[in-house]
C-alpha cells in the first residue's frame, strides 16, 4: 500500500502543479506581461524562472545561442524588429548575400578539384564530361 500511497501523491502534486495559479505552459500565454526577474534554477544549468507580471511565470531552458536557431527566431520577427533595427536587417543580408556566394564558389572549387583528382583514375571520366557538355551545348541551342 505505501507504493501505490506514494504514486497517487506524485500524482496529486503532478496535477495541482500544471493547475498553479501563474504558471505559463506557453510563451503566447504570457503576451502583455513584463518580465521582472529571470532566476537561474540552481539544480539545473541552463534552466531559469521567468517571473512577469501580475504574478505570473515561465520556466524555461536558457536562450538558444545556435545560430541557426537565431536565425530562424530573427527570421521569424523579422516584421515586427526591422522597424527598429533597419540598418542591421541590411547588414545582415548584406552578409548573408556573401555567405551565399561564398558557398557557391566552394561548391564550384570542390567539383572542379574531384574531377582534376579523377582523372587520371578514371580514364573515362574526361569523355563522360565532354559528352555532358556537348548535350547541354545541344539542349541550350534547341531552347528558344
Amino acid at each position: 500500500m505505501g507504493n501505490e500511497a506514494k504514486w497517487q501523491a506524485n500524482l496529486d502534486k503532478v496535477a495541482y502543479l500544471k493547475t498553479f495559479p501563474g504558471w505559463l505552459p506557453a510563451w503566447d500565454q504570457g503576451v502583455g506581461s513584463t518580465i521582472e526577474q529571470v532566476l537561474p534554477i540552481p539544480e539545473h544549468t541552463g534552466h531559469c524562472v521567468v517571473v512577469l507580471s501580475q504574478g505570473k511565470f515561465i520556466v524555461t531552458p536558457q536562450a538558444h545561442t545556435e545560430p541557426q536557431m537565431v536565425t530562424a527566431g530573427l527570421l521569424t520577427a523579422r516584421p515586427q524588429l526591422e522597424p527598429a533595427h533597419s540598418q542591421a536587417f541590411q547588414h545582415y543580408d548584406h552578409l548573408t548575400q556573401l555567405d551565399q556566394e561564398a558557398g557557391r564558389i566552394a561548391r564550384l572549387e570542390n567539383i572542379i578539384n574531384a574531377i582534376d583528382n579523377n582523372l587520371e583514375r578514371i580514364p573515362e571520366l574526361k569523355a563522360r564530361i565532354k559528352a555532358l557538355v556537348s548535350q547541354w551545348d545541344n539542349e541550350s541551342q534547341c531552347s528558344p
